[in-house]
């Protein structure tokens, strides 16, 4: 039997929900955004019922909620859920991080390198959409690598639930990650995997006291 037959066939809810999670990683859809289950199954092709059950699916993880006055809404988040949010990236991304280390390939590398490359860019153009695809690409080429499926599902659940439309657009705040994931990749080229652990450790917490100190002064 050959490795496809081993693998449960994906339904349209299981589809459906992927692509609403990368509408959401990618931007198009932010905290607040209604969602119309007759236009998504027109968008998507499908019948109302793999739209139902995806929705259904998300809301229990929190991605999305659902309330009778406001309908089905891409989860809003407050300062609490910020910092608790960051408190376990942090914990789970050093975990990811060090165990992914030893694991990458000299072509992993080499494409973390060209991502920085790119990340600069897109921040010297203020070009924030493609800056939240290429961070996304940098960050999860290293935690995929930890080969840990349960633990990837963790941080792909908090990275949905994180305001990176806040952060992005915090001042300096860009260039200061550009520095922080130079920091990383020398640690990483280096094989350091518990150095590596502590500039992610760095980052992920440099990043969550910037966002909540830039939130306290301006609410959500």
């Amino acid at each position: 039997m050959n490795s496809s037959d081993s693998q449960p066939a994906r339904t349209k809810k299981d589809q459906i929900v992927d692509l609403l999670r990368e509408m959401i990683l990618s931007g198009e859809l932010a905290p607040g955004d209604r969602l119309r289950q007759d236009e998504l199954a027109a968008r998507f092709d499908v019948s109302s019922t793999p739209i139902c059950e995806a929705i259904q699916q998300m809301v229990a993880e929190g991605v999305l909620s659902h309330s009778p006055y406001h309908g089905v809404q891409i989860a809003e988040i407050t300062l609490e859920d910020i910092r608790e949010i960051y408190f376990i990236r942090s914990a789970v991304k050093e975990l990811a991080t060090r165990t992914a280390v030893p694991n990458l390939r000299i072509t992993d590398v080499k494409h973390l390198h060209e991502y920085k490359a790119a990340i600069r860019q897109s921040v010297e153009a203020a070009d924030f959409q493609t800056l939240r695809k290429l961070n996304y690409e940098f960050h999860w080429l290293i935690y995929y690598t930890a080969g840990m499926q349960h633990l990837s599902q963790i941080i792909r659940g908090l990275w949905l639930k994180s305001p990176w439309d806040r952060l992005h657009g915090m001042p300096n705040r860009p260039e200061e990650a550009i520095i922080e994931h130079e920091r990383l990749l020398k640690a990483v080229y280096a094989r350091d995997a518990q150095l590596s652990r502590s500039w992610m450790h760095e980052h992920i917490e440099h990043s969550a006291h910037t966002l909540s100190e830039y939130l306290t002064e301006r609410p959500l």
